[in-house]
């Protein structure tokens, strides 16, 4: 989209630093940020460390759990210690996903 029009706007220093404060968070530039605003959508905070490494490992989840099945589809043989060892892999990252979800924060804080 070729963005041509310009506005100027004037803030104070506390809305300024929550305005800083929420672009960080988002890992957005001021302009798209606030682009997102006018266009009815608040943007989320970037993902955390901890929630890019829990998707991570249920990718290597994901990718084990498919070699067994290919195996299994081949010579209609399970290997249940791998599969086993898989399944409780991903019911503890389920179980940090839901500790990651619930760890929620307001946009605002009180003052």
């Amino acid at each position: 989209m070729n963005r041509t029009k310009e506005i100027k706007i004037r803030l104070d220093e506390t809305e300024l630093i929550k305005l800083n404060a929420l672009t960080k968070e988002s890992g957005r530039s001021r302009e798209s940020y606030l682009r997102s605003l006018i266009n009815g959508i608040v943007p989320s905070n970037k993902p955390s460390k901890e929630y890019l490494e829990v998707l991570s490992e249920l990718r290597h989840i994901g990718t084990n759990m498919n070699q067994i099945a290919r195996v299994a589809n081949k010579s209609s043989y399970i290997d249940y210690k791998k599969y086993s060892d898989n399944v409780d892999l991903l019911f503890k990252d389920i179980a940090k996903i839901r500790v990651i979800a619930s760890q929620g924060k307001p946009i605002y804080k009180k003052e």
